[in-house]
């Protein structure tokens, strides 16, 4: 009888085991050789301690070009572009495999004719049972199709971001227009007075109703620069959060009184459930800004109908409503009315730039919060936010600041 242990095929990555018998040798051997011959998806060779190639399959010749008469003790090298080949970057992946065991790759590399693919290379060193070093095993694959889709991918992206902000433009331009424009009418024409008959500016308060509505003017105005340093702040990380002890039902009834005029001047009756505090650890300016970008939205797309505001609690977390009955959201736009510059209506009647709601779910998110919408087509629809009572102080404790 032969030797039957089994026989060990050692690499830096692992052991292949395989039986060994008085024809096993032969078999395993002839086995393997036809595995890798015959492997076309995947360039399997080997090299010499000193990178020259020692043998070449179908795939390297399918994938690179070479017959294996052309290529065999030739050094790898002859595959990389000349820019790689000047700084050595076949030698220092060499030199990552012994010292690593395994060196992964992905990058241009030369086809017989000249022409370059995208390839992913694995070079594994191999060492003999002593620990010597007996040379290299390489695997290429063609990634070349995945890369130009990466790539059609990317462009598409470019060029869906770059239609995005010319609409953005667009839109910003025209709502920065908007209260402009009647301001500097209004300064112009108290200018005029001023020249001709400053007296007049002084009959029936006129001056200061004047006055009042530039101011009005201004803040719109303060208001869609301050938005655009909030989209800035959140790109970048930097929405700061103050947090302090603050009750949020009376917040929510100081903004309906304040938008009070403004809702019933386009027919909105606003319905105030907010009688008993709701006390909780929040930025009082953030809440604020995303209460009233939810109240200033509903007066916008439900003017002529109640607007319903709601505050309740439990032992952990705040909840918050603004339940409008106007026009409703589609279904499909309901995914995206968070994202930034996105309009629930594209009708410019309604105007504004798509960035409310998108601050006001990264300030909800930023206190560790969640906000939900439920619309449906021509009765309205309700945004509720879900805030932990104390979730910044568990988070980052009472004298922290938390960005987002």
């Amino acid at each position: 009888m032969g030797d039957n242990h089994p026989l060990s095929l050692n690499s830096s990555d692992g052991v292949i085991t395989y039986s060994r018998g008085e024809r096993s040798t032969r078999d395993t051997a002839d086995q393997l050789r036809l595995l890798i011959a015959s492997v076309t998806d995947y360039a399997i060779l080997t090299l010499d301690v000193r990178g020259h190639i020692a043998s070449w399959n179908l795939g390297a010749e399918r994938i690179k070009g070479y017959r294996a008469s052309e290529i065999l003790g030739q050094h790898f090298s002859r595959f990389y572009p000349p820019e790689d080949v000047a700084w050595g970057k076949p030698e220092w992946e060499l030199e990552s495999a012994i010292r690593l065991g395994r060196f992964e790759d992905e990058g241009w590399r030369l086809r017989k004719d000249g022409t370059r693919f995208w390839a992913n290379v694995v070079i594994t060193a191999l060492f003999d049972e002593t620990g010597e070093l007996r040379g290299f095993g390489k695997v290429t694959r063609d990634f070349t199709q995945r890369k130009h889709a990466e790539e059609t991918r990317e462009l598409e992206r470019l060029r869906e971001a770059l239609h995005a902000r010319d609409e953005f433009l667009s839109v910003a331009s025209h709502e920065l227009k908007t209260p402009l424009t009647p301001l500097q009418l209004k300064l112009s024409s108290l200018r005029r007075a001023a020249e001709k008959q400053p007296e007049s500016l002084l009959d029936d308060g006129k001056l200061a109703r004047e006055l009042a509505a530039a101011s009005s003017q201004v803040r719109k105005l303060a208001d869609l620069i301050d938005d655009l340093l909030d989209v800035s702040r959140i790109n970048v990380g930097r929405l700061p959060l103050q947090p302090e002890r603050m009750d949020l039902a009376a917040l929510l009834r100081d903004v309906a009184l304040r938008y009070a005029p403004q809702a019933a001047s386009v027919g909105c009756k606003l319905d105030v459930a907010a009688s008993h505090a709701v006390e909780g650890t929040w930025d009082r300016r953030r809440m604020e800004q995303a209460v009233t970008n939810l109240l200033t939205n509903a007066i916008k797309y439900g003017a002529g109908k109640p607007i319903h505001l709601h505050v309740s609690t439990s032992d952990t977390v705040a909840v918050l409503t603004v339940r409008d009955e106007g026009i409703g959201i589609a279904p499909t736009h309901q995914r995206r009315i968070f994202e930034r510059f996105v309009r629930a209506v594209s009708d410019p009647h309604y105007g504004g730039m798509g960035l409310g709601l998108f601050i006001t779910h990264q300030i909800v998110e930023a206190h560790l919060g969640s906000i939900d919408v439920e619309s449906e087509l021509g009765k309205g629809s309700a945004f509720t936010l879900r805030i932990p009572r104390e979730g910044l102080v568990a988070t980052c404790g009472p004298t922290a600041v938390p960005r987002v």
